[in-house]
């Protein structure tokens, strides 16, 4: 878990001096900001392209997970994420093209997902799932804070499936 911090931040210490100018998107159902379709890209490519992971987020999903939640909130530099909380509990969704190396030792394969995906538990009522949009870079991190007692391992596959199929 402390690999995976260190990852992140110093992404949002690099990143944010090479990224382009953000435009906002409108809300709704998600598009990509882009002159083309997503329909003929990749993963990666669609992921790339983001720059508001929230609005890909299901919220029907996300409200059964956190219940009695506050309006999402973007992280609007990167790594763009999107962070859902009651204050208890937290549904954290990130989209990235870029390597963090690798699972960590112990992780759980997830088969199915895009190019591959594994899950690392670091508490008992936590589920992080790192799914590979590539074969070489670029992730989507779905972490499941329960806080609650519960497997969240279901939860977590069930979100990184919606955003993967908005992606496509």
């Amino acid at each position: 878990m402390k690999r995976i911090l260190m990852v992140v931040l110093m992404a949002q210490l690099l990143l944010p001096a090479c990224a382009p100018a953000q435009t906002p998107q409108p809300a709704g159902q998600p598009t990509l900001p882009t002159s083309g379709s997503a329909a003929g890209s990749s993963l990666l490519d669609a992921a790339a392209k983001i720059t508001d992971v929230c609005p890909w987020v299901p919220a029907d999903l996300a409200a059964k997970i956190i219940s009695r939640s506050s309006s999402p909130q973007s992280q609007t530099f990167p790594p763009y994420s999107c962070t859902i909380t009651n204050r208890t509990s937290v549904l954290q969704v990130t989209i990235g093209a870029y390597d963090t190396g690798g699972p960590v030792q112990g992780a759980e394969v997830i088969p199915g997902l895009a190019a591959g995906g594994y899950l690392e538990r670091p508490a008992a009522d936590d589920a992080y799932l790192i799914v590979l949009l590539d074969k070489d870079q670029g992730e989507l991190y779905v972490e499941v804070a329960g806080h609650d007692g519960k497997d969240h391992k279901d939860d977590a596959i069930a979100v990184a499936n919606a955003v993967l199929a908005r992606l496509h």
